[in-house]
């Protein structure tokens, strides 16, 4: 049960407000003070889930109260609930820590503030329990590479170290503090060009393997060295920059045998664990393998690679045993906390407009590495007249990875996918993913997207997976109003997956639009570069800016506004965060690079759908001045814009 410090010394309000909880279905035991000593003392051993708070007490105020509270336990929500809170003291309170207030005279507010404080601090709990699982994953991955008897080395697109681990100082001489952020030192002039083309081949999103290299070590001596580059994906799965490892190989040709037995005992061993997981039942089964086999593979190539005895195939295999696998794991938990979030109803949308091509087209890259690998062709039939919708851009990329990728997955090698995008009676847009793989057996048909199933063992365990990801789809389609279907003709004839999304207009306010404007923002002839990807959303910014009197510059791409930037230096910089290609943040990056002179300093606005707090401090800490949050708010940009056009940045 709820454990609620209520820190109140009138009696009628204590009684009114444990009334008015009780009624609103808050179950709850109520500690009840009003002295500072007995808060205090109470807060040490009661733990409470909320505390309430009046504003006037006997012997101190509520923002005492919060302050204490901030010292002893501040992850505990906190309202304050007077009568004598006027405006001043509430946004005093709001600044240093408290959840929400709520006046007496408007009590009918107490139990939805409530609610939803207690519903924020559970999910804030949530959160950091997954934060802590990912930073011991991320500390897991760490030890790993550090272990490594291969040179690992990460490089962005500059060629600058980004990492460098220890079998990289053992192999060169440098020690990572003297490389960390410069320039790649090893590649003398000679061998210069070769390695300049494979590492951007590896930009462009291929994998180069074992290629022979004369590099130089810290003394200026020649190392013979068997390299592999691989492209690096940040978190939007762009490429942001390139992973290299590195071998010495002098001595390779003499352990090649052992390291041969070595790998033949391993994948015995594993072959004999996979069969033992094969036994347990149904979803609990299914997930403790699915969970535990990354984290196996993981450690029995570590194991293996700390021995030092894998022969240089074996070795770039475990590495990419390693980082596919703790992706693996990661999509898991990902997966089941979206059915969480599924089963409580709390799995919502963010409704932008979304460039249905785009996102297929890039949907598409992020998986043809694996079509490639098996020799699978990938054919793109789209209906570019079916441009842009209403819909959540993050979650139906997530639909169409699931789909692609699991044509991918069923279709064998030299077989092809068919995707397709067409308008259908005008109000939806169809997308067809057509795969030549194995099919579904027509009495499993029924069962495809119900959760947790799958075709039949042995498809379970030669594919792996919770079973999760078309039931994850289907819900995430239904919440954009739309439909998921399945055909197929039997096994070994192919399936046909069907998604219809409803086309609903981009439609802005008119009369926000139309409605006369404050005269203070008076933007008479200030030169405002406006960056943002999606042509609607740009045309409204424009619109209003120039009804105040702006000059605008437009930008589609980062990349564009760079090219302006050269020939212009305007007054402020309006940008979107999420952009193709370049995002808000690596464009300020190259703007803040800029001498003071040539538009170094200019004041810039992060005007994006990303509206978390710490989505605001990443963009004030990327160089943006300000960050305002879509839906667009006309009077809070144009008050923005204001404050911009009279300051530079230091």
């Amino acid at each position: 049960m709820l454990k609620i410090l209520l820190l109140e010394d009138d009696l009628v309000d204590r009684e009114l407000i444990q009334t008015l909880l009780i009624k609103g279905g808050i179950e709850a035991e109520f500690t009840c003070v009003n002295r500072c000593s007995e808060f205090e003392e109470v807060l040490k051993t009661l733990f409470p889930d909320l505390i309430l708070s009046d504003y006037v007490l006997p012997s101190f105020d509520g923002i005492a109260a919060l302050e204490i509270a901030q010292q002893i336990c501040p992850e505990v929500p906190f309202i304050m609930v007077s009568g004598m809170l006027g405006e001043e003291r509430a946004i005093e309170a709001l600044k240093q820590g408290a959840t929400d207030y709520v006046l007496k005279q408007r009590l009918e507010r107490l139990v939805p503030s409530v609610k939803r404080a207690l519903r924020e601090s559970q999910e804030r709990q949530e959160r950091l329990r997954v934060e802590e699982a990912l930073r011991q994953t991320d500390d897991l991955l760490k030890a790993i590479v550090d272990a490594s008897p291969v040179a690992i080395i990460t490089l962005n697109l500059e060629k600058k170290v980004i990492t460098w681990n220890i079998a990289a100082e053992r192999i060169y001489g440098w020690q990572s503090q003297e490389v960390i952020d410069q320039l790649l030192p090893l590649i003398p002039p000679e061998e210069d060009e070769q390695f300049n083309r494979l590492f951007q081949q590896a930009l462009q999103n291929y994998t180069r393997t074992n290629y022979e290299f004369q590099h130089r070590g810290k003394n200026n001596d020649l190392i013979e060295i068997s390299i592999s580059l691989a492209p690096l994906h940040n978190a939007e799965g762009n490429v942001c920059g390139v992973v290299m490892t590195a071998v010495d190989i002098t001595t390779r040709k003499r352990i090649e045998a052992e390291r041969f037995n070595l790998l033949q005992r391993e994948q015995s061993a594993r072959a004999e664990a996979e069969a033992a997981n094969r036994i347990k039942d149904e979803f609990l089964a299914v997930l403790s393998h699915e969970l535990r086999t990354p984290l196996n593979s993981i450690l029995g190539w570590i194991t293996l690679i700390q021995r030092g005895k894998l022969n240089q195939t074996t070795l770039e295999q475990a590495l990419e045993v390693i980082e596919r696998n703790a992706s693996i794991q990661t999509q898991l938990i990902e997966d089941l906390l979206d059915i969480s979030r599924i089963s409580r109803g709390q799995l919502n949308l963010n409704i932008n407009s979304v460039n249905l091509v785009e996102l297929i087209q890039t949907t598409v890259d992020t998986v043809r590495p694996a079509a490639e690998a098996k020799s699978i062709a990938i054919e793109l039939i789209l209906d570019h007249r079916i441009n842009i919708i209403s819909g959540d851009g993050n979650r139906l990329q997530q639909v169409f990875w699931n789909l692609f990728s699991n044509a991918i997955k069923f279709t064998p090698k030299e077989g092809s996918v068919t995707i397709k995008l067409n308008k259908v009676e005008d109000s939806y847009a169809q997308i067809k993913v057509i795969d030549s793989g194995i099919g579904i057996e027509p009495n499993f048909l029924p069962y495809v997207f119900e959760y947790f199933r799958q075709a039949d063992a042995s498809t379970t365990r030669s594919q792996g997976g919770l079973g999760l990801g078309l039931a994850i789809s289907r819900h995430l389609v239904e919440l954009h109003g739309g439909t998921i279907d399945v055909e197929s003709e039997g096994k070994g004839k192919g399936s046909v997956f069907i998604v219809m999304l409803p086309i609903r207009p981009i439609q802005f306010d008119q009369d926000q639009i139309d409605k006369p404007i404050n005269n203070e923002f008076n933007l008479q002839d200030l030169n405002i570069m406006v960056v943002e990807d999606q042509a609607d959303a740009r045309e409204l910014i424009r619109l209003v800016l120039e009804q105040q009197g702006a000059k605008v510059s437009e930008a589609s791409s980062g990349q564009e506004a760079w090219e302006i930037l050269k020939e212009f230096t305007p007054d402020v910089i309006i940008s979107d965060i999420g952009m193709p290609d370049e995002n808000g943040y690596s464009l300020l990056k190259r703007v803040r690079s800029l001498p003071k002179d040539k538009g170094g300093n200019i004041p810039a606005l992060a005007l994006t759908a990303y509206t978390k707090e710490e989505d605001r401090q990443q963009a004030i800490k990327a160089g943006f001045q300000m960050h305002l949050a879509k839906p667009l708010d006309i009077t809070a940009l144009l008050k923005a814009v204001s404050q911009l056009s009279s300051v530079k940045t230091q």
